[in-house]
């Protein structure tokens, strides 16, 4: 069994979902997370857990801005040692990061740091924002750098795990409960976005992750260009990276290849005398 470290969203964790593979658990483990964070945020210091219990929020969406802050994935990492790291962008394309002293960021998760008493006391409003939206130049001149810095903590972590970048894009259209077609940024549902700006700028992003490293294996299930939608019936509702429930299985199916070939290509290199236990 491959034991599997997220570093992204649930576009990706979901995978790892009875829900959404329902056989999963018989060749994967996830046994790690960072939910939503920015690679600028994750490339920034450590900083203490600012939730208190005044915040009154469950354990999981505690741990969703502690970990955020601390950086603690890293040293989880360090201590699993997981056979391979999936990444994705999703905080990056969605929220952008808060800059709360100089050169040092957190995401702008409007779901859950915006509802801390420290988001509405210390920084709404005084921290200046930077995201996709606002400055893409300065965004990703600094996202490029952060991803250099994070993936350099990642292969220091955990060196011998497989880095997998997991392509994610926003789709356009949902199902209703007819099974009608209708426009997901102008459906008052969800906040409205440019999805082929925010898509544009996701491509760029994961050019570049490309670009750095060869060994980085690609998930893009978009690249052939299948169409996806979202649907109401999402386990958690309507959005732009909930996709129908085909998605899943057909990610599983592009893990397993990777993995198998992995595989495969170190038993060949073994009996060539190349690689050692």
């Amino acid at each position: 069994m491959k034991r599997i470290a997220v570093l992204g969203s649930c576009a990706t964790r979901d995978n790892f979902n009875s829900i959404f593979n329902a056989n999963y658990k018989k060749k994967f483990e996830c046994v790690l997370m960072q939910n939503q964070s920015s690679i600028i945020s994750m490339a920034s210091k450590k900083r203490e857990n600012p939730v208190v219990p005044e915040d009154n929020f469950s354990e999981y969406d505690e741990w969703c801005v502690r970990s955020d802050f601390t950086k603690e994935f890293f040293d989880h990492l360090a201590r699993l040692q997981p056979d391979t790291i999936i990444v994705d962008l999703f905080a990056d394309a969605h929220f952008g990061v808060l800059e709360i002293e100089p050169g040092e960021y957190v995401s702008n998760n409007r779901w859950k740091l915006w509802r801390t008493a420290y988001y509405k006391e210390a920084l709404k409003d005084k921290a200046a924002e930077l995201s996709i939206d606002k400055d893409r130049e300065q965004y990703m001149e600094l996202w490029k750098k952060s991803w250099n810095t994070v993936l350099e903590k990642l292969k220091k972590a955990s060196p011998k795990s497989r880095i997998i970048l997991h392509q994610i894009r926003n789709v356009k259209e949902y199902y209703n409960f007819d099974d009608n077609r209708f426009d997901i940024a102008s459906s008052g549902k969800v906040k409205n976005i440019n999805v082929d700006y925010y898509n544009e700028m996701l491509d760029e992003m994961h050019a570049y992750i490309k670009k750095t490293d060869k060994t980085i294996k690609m998930i893009d299930l978009f690249g052939n260009k299948q169409e996806f939608l979202s649907f109401d019936e999402h386990p958690w509702g309507l959005f732009y990276v909930h996709y129908t429930m085909d998605y899943y299985p057909m990610f599983m199916n592009k893990l397993i290849a990777i993995e198998k070939d992995r595989s495969w290509f170190r038993v060949f290199k073994k009996k060539r005398g190349v690689v050692s236990e």
